[in-house]
């Protein structure tokens, strides 16, 4: 039995040219912004790798919406916050259940919140704060988180303490990453 040369040529090419033109088909993930402006979705694993590569172009200022060193946040929380329904439902968390205090008025259409907080800690001497704020070439935001801690030679006047600072940066769609700083105070020892 003697197979034909082309009938042989033809059945290998088919297979390999549905191959081909499959792979043409296919277009490796955008590496930069689509047709609306969204830039495509990163790991936090990578945005943290990246952070340190990419150009950062810092917010000319933060505008902290709240701070305070007594909220009822009872764990180390990192949120940003959209839209009203949200914001209501985190700020019963932050001023507590039976709070009067009116939460900080919010434009949800131009803006959004950052909030951070640190969590129940065992007496004074803790802060956190959102100091910095930046932007980088696709427009992702990342945001600075300074948390203070007490030294080990510093007193500790017993009073529990759950320090939060919640941030009002321009409205995006684009993911917020958190980098982390921590610092602790420098005490004297007498």
């Amino acid at each position: 039995m003697r197979t034909s040369l082309p009938f042989v040529r033809l059945t290998l090419a088919a297979p390999l040219a549905f191959v081909l033109l499959a792979a043409c088909g296919r277009s490796k993930p955008a590496s930069g912004p689509d047709v609306r402006g969204d830039a495509p979705s990163i790991s936090e694993r990578e945005a943290r790798a990246r952070a340190g590569a990419v150009r950062l172009e810092p917010y000319q200022s933060v505008d902290h919406a709240f701070r305070d060193a007594k909220s009822h946040l009872t764990h180390s929380v990192r949120l940003t916050v959209q839209d009203s329904a949200d914001w209501r439902a985190v700020w019963a968390r932050i001023a507590g259940p039976n709070s009067r205090t009116p939460a900080p008025a919010v434009d949800f259409s131009r803006e959004m919140l950052l909030v951070a907080g640190m969590g129940e800690q065992p007496c004074m001497g803790y802060l956190i704060n959102i100091d910095t704020v930046f932007r980088d070439d696709e427009r992702r935001i990342y945001a600075v988180v300074r948390e203070r801690h007490r030294g080990a030679g510093c007193g500790c006047l017993n009073e529990v303490v759950s320090p939060v600072d919640v941030i009002r940066v321009p409205r995006t769609i684009r993911p917020v990453t958190f980098l982390e700083r921590r610092e602790s105070n420098v005490c004297e020892v007498r």
